[in-house]
């Protein structure tokens, strides 16, 4: 599956962003932290043909959310409510295991994410931070590192492959290699932007470039 990930600054640009993702992608994460205006979520999900991914990624994990932490936990609450599918959960989160639980009761699926934007992840280190998260209860695990080298991105394979249905990829120009193939080896999706110029990770493809990637190899 891939993953559209949206800079959401309005209700109406987010709205215009979904529509036009349309079902090209298999989940549409609302990057909530870029608002610059109060979103309604349920206007949305609304107009929305694939699963959504609520997102309001803390500052200490890439993100931009500046609100206390109980508000930012509180608006992911208040999508979940509107109709969004999934939660992404930075691992720094205050008592991660109780808003895990919340969330859970509010029938959403919970991704516990854990990013290193400097240094690569072995598989030592990926193994720690997958059962430190996979304690939390949450439904899926996602490990984000950096890469330095293409050979970097062998660990994420390997944990994809030994772990189906959670989340890992290299950052970085050296990352592409494990974006393209973490689906293929086992994730459950990938990330895509939705234009050149819009990525919100480093090394994002656009998805029409993905989405060709894709064609190609299954030709």
């Amino acid at each position: 599956m891939i993953c559209v990930s949206l800079q959401s600054r309005t209700t109406q640009q987010t709205g215009e962003d979904v529509k036009r993702v349309g079902t090209e992608a298999d989940l549409i994460e609302i990057r909530m932290d870029y608002r610059d205006e109060a979103l309604d979520f349920a206007e949305i999900a609304e107009v929305s043909r694939v699963p959504l991914i609520g997102t309001n990624r803390r500052a200490d994990q890439g993100g931009k959310a500046k609100e206390p932490e109980q508000e930012r936990v509180l608006l992911l609450r208040e999508a979940v409510k509107a109709g969004f599918t999934y939660v992404d959960l930075e691992s720094t989160t205050e008592n991660l295991e109780k808003v895990v639980a919340d969330l859970k009761k509010d029938s959403a699926t919970v991704i516990a994410s854990y990013h290193d934007f400097k240094t690569p992840m072995d598989t030592v280190r990926l193994e720690d931070k997958y059962t430190e998260l996979k304690t939390t209860g949450c439904d899926v695990v996602k490990i984000i590192g950096w890469t330095d080298s293409v050979l970097d991105n062998l660990p994420y394979i390997k944990f994809n492959n030994e772990h189906p249905g959670n989340v890992s990829f290299g950052m970085g120009e050296k990352g592409l290699t494990s974006r393209i193939l973490a689906p293929l080896s086992g994730a459950l999706y990938t990330y895509a932007s939705l234009d050149e110029g819009k990525e919100l990770g480093l090394g994002q493809v656009p998805l029409s470039h993905l989405r060709e990637i894709y064609r190609r190899i299954d030709q």
